[in-house]
């Protein structure tokens, strides 16, 4: 009887780390896109460089493209619903964002297709597709 009782509390702490495992990444996801997309809405970009993947230095922008990107202000930012990946690791979101061009008063909207990937090393979601491209 004592094998049986011990037997089941094993099972069901197993059981609930594994969920865990997936929840505590589902909280990081939700946690990563909201204060991403509040980096973005408030065009503070130098905050939203932390997103990104550090490893590829293929999609960190130059000096001058951060600069250009400061010129705009977004005005919106909706979000479609996220989409999986290629793995279970990865998430698709796309974002249209309206921009504001301080210098010229005039606005602009731009689809940014956004590729996550957790990282288990780090255990974070980083941007894998880069900022937004104008």
């Amino acid at each position: 009887m004592k094998k049986i009782f011990f037997l089941s509390i094993v099972l069901v702490f197993s059981l609930s780390s594994c969920g865990s495992s997936k929840s505590t990444k589902k909280r990081s996801l939700d946690d990563t896109l909201y204060k991403y997309a509040a980096s973005i809405r408030w065009a503070n970009y130098d905050a939203a460089l932390r997103f990104l993947d550090p490893k590829n230095k293929a999609i960190v922008p130059t000096r001058f493209e951060l600069e250009k990107l400061k010129q705009f202000k977004v005005s919106r930012y909706s979000a479609s619903p996220i989409t999986p990946g290629s793995s279970e690791n990865e998430i698709l979101q796309d974002v249209e964002i309206q921009l504001y061009n301080i210098h010229t008063n005039r606005t602009k909207t731009i689809y940014d297709h956004q590729a996550w990937q957790y990282n288990e090393e780090l255990k974070r979601w980083l941007l894998t597709s880069g900022l937004p491209k104008l």
